[in-house]
Formats: structure tokens, C-alpha cells, sequence
């Protein structure tokens, strides 16, 4: 498993190397901060570097033992160079030299697919690395060539790591797994991660029983311990190399508050000693555990010392946490510990002594961000130019004039003999009328004026700070555009430094300023990227620019909810207003009207009606007595006669 970012210290503490996602290699000095070398391989693009080793010091100190006079040579040649290992996607290895400053080796033909790490032999001219072809190689450092290479396990091979005697050599994958160099054989196997063995470190103590020579590779790294880390797993386990094959566990398991990325340990003297483990964890915690390896533990070591680098906020600000992006002991009697923090453009080291007595430390630092826009005095102290009053300048930018006009008599006489029809065919003379229209239209526009590039080039050239106002004020896309395409090359670089100093200036002005430094990227990206020098002045600017905007997802927030409140007052006062101003679509007044009176009228007659019927109705019952006593009275006198 390669890094995100492959950084490692020296081990005398005096540089740092680390390469950026595009492949580059850059060597930081530790104790001014200050970029000392940068190198980018022809293949960066292609071939990033996936992980780093530095080689053997270059003053080491000489090893008691008696070596041969050809392994002698070879070793202290490879230390003399200061060779720095970088594995790569494509397979292949670099060595790079920091005393030439250039590349000395490119080792191929070894690797299939990406190599994962590279560890150094420090006797005699070897190179190990894996890859997740699942292969281990040897390599020759004086020829560039493979020694050796076998097949270390199923699947991807993410880790190796030297013994302190040199003889074996352990791999981790999903396993571990401890080799004989000499005949590539599995001395032991350990098994204790759920995930992938991203890093190996061996606790370089040796025994006093195993340090007689001539002892098999297996008794030569007997009682000694190592330490393993997994991809996602919050525990660092800690193993021993044992005779017996039984026991299969760690012995320690270190507990961390997140994910390890890197780690570092302190080298002891001897067993009783202390072991100092300084690990770096995914959020940018630095975590330090304290030890004494005198036999296993049940459960899992807090962190001793936790220690968090923060910047100093306002009344109304969150501090918020500066990551830590490296450690490293320095070999002296406090205990030091080498920090690197901030980020990979432009990091910030220090030294802080290690006291166990404060479990939590917070340090309180300035913000990089801020830190590294401070300007230096020559690009602040700008002198305005002696310019003569007498001079005045006519156009503010290029003017090129359509064509040449010609006058006089005899440019009539030339034009009137050349636009003569008298030998001409109708459709010539056709033509010919076209063309003189759209001469005289073209002739009629007057010159353009739509670019600065003129007076911004002398501006530039003099530090005129009233050409650069007049000319750096206009938002007009088109004549930024213009002015930015025909600028000369000489001044491109100029503009670049005159625009950064100016936006560090007020904010109100970054608002017209952005729509230049945007046009300049985009038109001159090729020419701007050939300027290593450029990074800086951009990278202050791109900082500028980050800790100003730090606002604007809160201010966007606030923005969001006042206008979520608005818009529902405004959408409850149109509901009201709505309903009072709603007109009705039927109106009915209860109100007397002819139909009314007609009805009381119809209701009136009715009754009357019904008033004459009882009388008729009386009337003839009358009729019918009166008729039914006439018809007894004239019965009673027929019967008389």
C-alpha cells in the first residue's frame, strides 16, 4: 500500500523528502524550511513515485567488523552519493543522488505493477523492494540489474522491512512473513490483521545471545520484536520472533484514536529500556506511546502523550487544527522530537522536546496559510518613475489603421481608371459595385481601441502606479481578453508579481483583480509553467485567497436561511393580501323587486279567489233550496187539482 503523500525524514534529521502527486521529488531543509532541491523525472506524469527510502548516511560511522575491499568500495560509494529510493507505478525504480542533484540510477525490468516499498542493505550493494505483482527483487546497485526475485505471496506485497542482522528479511501482505535471504525460504508466519499490513518497523535491539557470528539466520533474530500496521485498523500490534511455533499472537496492541499513517520509534539502548513509538495519524495527531517490552499485555496501551498543533482564533472564530504531517526522534539526550506540519507547499518544521508529564499538549501556532503571505521588502518598496509632462499619450492601447488611405487628384485619377466600365460585361460591372460598397463600408469604421496591451506593457516596464490603476480598473472581459493576448512575453511575469502584490492589498479590489489573474492563467498557462519560480508567488496567492473565503460557507448558510425566513413572510402577507383583495364571483342582495310584487300580487288574487268561491259556494246552496221548495210547492198543487 503505497502513501497518499510518500515523505521521509533523513536519518541525521537534516532533510525531509517527500513527493507531490505529480511525481516530484522535493528535499526540504529542516532547519530553515527552505526548498533546497527539486527534481522532476521525465516520466512523472506516467510513472508517480508511490514511496521513498533514503539510502546509508554518507559520514557513517565505520562498523568494527572487517569487510572485503570490493564490498567496502561499493558501500562507501553508495553513501558517499546520498541516494534517495523511489519506487514507481509503472514498476521501475529511481535512484536519485542529493550530492549531484540528479538522477543516478533507473532500475527496470524487475516489476510488473506498482512498487509498494523499497528497503537498503547497508553492507554490501543490494536493494530490496516489493510490488503487488506479488514478487519480491533483489537488486544490484552497481549494475542496475536483478539479482534475485520470488513470489512472496497470493497477493499483493505492500511491505518489507530488513532484520537488525541482516539476514532475513520480513514481507507483509495479508501476512507476515519472516525469510531467509539466503535460500528464500518462510522461517515464520504471523497472522493478526482483518485488513492489509501497510508498514513494517523493527525494534532494532539485539540480543546479547544472538550476537555471536556465524549463527543461523533464524537464532540471529531470536527475542527481537517488530512492529506492524494495517489499512483502517486502529490498533498497532507489536510481535516477538520466537524459537516455538505455538504461540501465534502479539504480544502489545497500541491503541490509536484514528487510522496510523506514519511511524517512527526510538531506538533503545537495550531491553529494560523505554521504547518511545511516535505515530501520525490520518486527522494530523501526533501520538507517542511509552514501553517496556518485558512480556504481553491483555489489553490494548493508551497513547502516553497526545499532542495537537492548532492556530489562534478570535472572539468569534473556532480555532481550527493545523495537521501534522511528519515526525521523527532526534538522536540527543532530551528526546526531540522533528515535527512537520501545515502543508506539502510550503511546510514549517520544529523541534519540540518530549515530556511525559503532560498527557495533552496543544500548541497554539500562526496560521501558514497567513504566515507565508508576508511579502518581502523588495517587492513592497516600489519607486514611481520621473515621466516628462511634456509627453502625452494619444490612445490608450494599440491602434492598427484598416488600410492605407490614399488622397489627392491623383488617387481620384488612379481609382476613377480602375473602376472604369466601359470595357466591362454586365456582371463584372456588378461585382464591381459590390466591392466598391463594401470597400466604402469597411473604409467608414473607425480604428479599434479595445485592448490595453500597450499601456500596460509601459506601465509594467516604468512601475507607473497611475497606468497600472488606470489600466488594472477596467472589467470589461473583452478588452481584458485583448490586452492579456497581446501582451509581450517579457512582461507576463511582471503582471503575475504586480497582480499578487495587489490582491494581498483590500479585498474590495480582488473583485476586479481575479478577472485578470483568471484571464492571465488560462491564455499563459504554457509559458507560466516553465517558471519554477512562479510556484511561490501563486501558491501565496492561492493561500491569500483560501483563508478569505474561510467565511463564505457560514455566510452562505446564514444567507440561505434568512432567505428561506423572507420568503415565507413574503408568501404569507400575498395570502392575505390576496384574500382581502379577492372579488367575488356572484353577488345576490336580498332586496324587494318586481318579482316580489308580482308575487304578492298572484298571492293576494289567490286568496280573494278563494273568498269569492265560499260565497258562490253559499250562493248556490240558496239556489238549491230555494229550487228544491219550488218543486214541493208545485207537487203539493198538482196533487190538490
Amino acid at each position: 500500500m503505497a502513501l497518499v503523500v510518500p515523505i521521509e525524514f533523513s536519518r541525521n534529521c537534516e532533510y525531509l523528502a517527500n513527493s507531490s502527486p505529480d511525481g516530484t521529488l522535493k528535499l526540504w531543509d529542516t532547519d530553515t524550511g527552505a526548498l533546497k532541491q527539486e527534481y522532476t523525472p521525465s516520466s512523472h506524469l506516467s510513472a508517480t513515485c508511490t514511496c521513498l527510502s533514503w539510502g546509508p548516511l554518507r559520514h557513517a560511522a565505520e562498523t568494527p567488523r572487517k569487510k572485503k575491499k570490493k564490498k567496502a568500495r561499493l558501500s562507501s560509494a553508495v553513501s558517499n552519493l546520498d541516494l534517495i529510493a523511489m519506487g514507481t507505478t509503472s514498476g521501475s525504480i529511481l535512484l536519485y543522488s542529493v550530492v549531484k542533484g540528479d538522477l543516478q540510477t533507473q532500475m527496470e525490468d524487475g516489476h510488473t505493477s506498482t512498487v509498494n516499498c523499497v528497503c537498503w542493505h547497508t553492507d554490501h550493494d543490494t536493494l530490496y523492494s516489493c510490488s503487488s505483482d506479488q514478487h519480491i527483487v533483489e537488486w544490484s546497485l552497481s549494475s542496475g540489474k536483478v539479482k534475485h526475485k520470488w513470489k512472496a505471496d497470493r497477493s499483493s506485497v505492500n511491505s518489507i522491512c530488513l532484520c537488525p542482522r541482516e539476514q532475513c528479511l520480513l514481507s507483509a501482505g495479508r501476512t507476515i512473513k519472516l525469510w531467509d535471504l539466503h535460500r528464500k525460504e518462510v522461517l515464520r508466519t504471523f497472522t493478526g490483521h482483518s485488513t492489509e499490513v501497510f508498514r513494517l518497523l523493527f525494534i532494532p535491539v539485539i540480543p546479547q545471545a544472538s550476537s555471536e557470528e556465524g549463527s543461523s539466520p533464524l537464532e540471529s533474530v531470536l527475542d527481537t520484536y517488530f512492529i506492524s500496521a494495517a489499512v483502517s485498523d486502529r490498533l498497532i500490534n507489536v510481535w516477538q520472533i520466537q524459537r516455538s511455533t505455538k504461540n501465534k499472537n502479539s504480544l502489545v496492541a497500541f491503541s490509536l484514536p484514528d487510522e496510523p499513517v506514519l511511524m517512527d520509534i526510538l531506538t533503545p539502548i537495550d531491553k529494560e529500556q523505554v521504547i518511545l513509538l511516535a505515530v501520525v495519524t490520518k486527522p494530523g495527531q501526533l501520538v507517542i506511546f511509552e514501553h517496556i517490552l518485558n512480556g504481553t499485555c491483555k489489553k490494548p496501551l493508551q497513547p502516553t502523550v497526545t499532542i495537537q498543533i492548532a492556530m489562534q482564533g478570535g472572539r468569534d472564530d473556532v480555532p481550527r487544527p493545523i495537521a501534522v504531517l511528519g515526525a521523527h526522534f532526534c538522536a540527543d539526550r532530551e528526546h526531540s522530537i522533528l515535527i512537520c506540519h501545515g502543508n506539502f507547499l510550503k511546510p514549517t518544521f520544529e523541534k519540540i522536546p518530549y515530556n511525559s508529564s503532560e498527557p495533552d499538549v496543544c500548541l497554539i501556532r500562526e496560521d501558514p496559510t497567513r504566515s507565508a503571505l508576508k511579502m518581502d521588502t523588495s517587492v513592497t518598496k516600489i519607486k514611481t518613475p520621473e515621466t516628462s509632462k511634456e509627453v502625452t499619450v494619444l490612445a490608450p492601447g494599440h491602434m492598427a489603421p484598416s488600410g492605407p488611405s490614399q488622397s489627392g487628384e491623383r488617387a481620384k485619377r488612379r481609382r476613377r481608371r480602375k473602376t472604369s466600365t466601359n470595357e466591362l460585361s454586365m456582371e463584372d460591372r456588378l461585382h464591381a459595385i459590390s466591392i466598391d460598397k463594401s470597400t466604402k463600408t469597411s473604409s467608414a469604421h473607425p480604428p479599434k481601441a479595445d485592448t490595453l496591451a500597450l499601456l500596460l506593457g509601459q506601465g509594467l516596464q516604468s512601475n507607473d502606479k497611475k497606468i497600472l490603476n488606470n489600466v488594472l480598473q477596467h472589467t470589461n472581459e473583452t478588452i481584458i481578453r485583448n490586452t492579456v493576448r497581446r501582451l509581450p512575453v517579457p512582461v507576463i511575469i511582471p503582471l503575475v508579481q504586480e497582480l499578487s502584490r495587489r490582491m494581498h492589498g483590500h479585498a474590495q479590489s480582488g473583485h476586479t483583480l481575479v478577472k485578470w489573474v483568471k484571464m492571465v492563467l488560462t491564455v499563459h498557462t504554457s509559458y507560466l509553467m516553465t517558471f519554477p519560480e512562479i510556484i511561490d508567488t501563486l501558491s501565496t496567492l492561492y493561500q491569500m485567497m483560501d483563508a478569505r473565503v474561510t467565511v463564505l460557507s457560514r455566510l452562505s448558510r446564514l444567507q440561505g436561511k434568512l432567505d428561506l425566513m423572507l420568503s415565507q413572510i413574503t408568501a404569507q402577507s400575498q395570502e392575505e393580501d390576496a384574500v382581502s383583495n379577492q372579488q367575488p364571483m356572484l353577488v345576490y342582495q336580498d332586496e324587494s323587486s318586481d318579482e316580489d310584487v308580482m308575487m304578492t300580487e298572484l298571492v293576494m288574487s289567490h286568496s280573494e279567489s278563494e273568498d269569492n268561491w265560499e260565497d258562490l259556494s253559499d250562493m248556490e246552496v240558496q239556489d238549491e233550496g230555494e229550487e228544491s221548495s219550488n218543486s214541493r210547492h208545485s207537487d203539493s198543487e198538482d196533487q190538490i187539482d
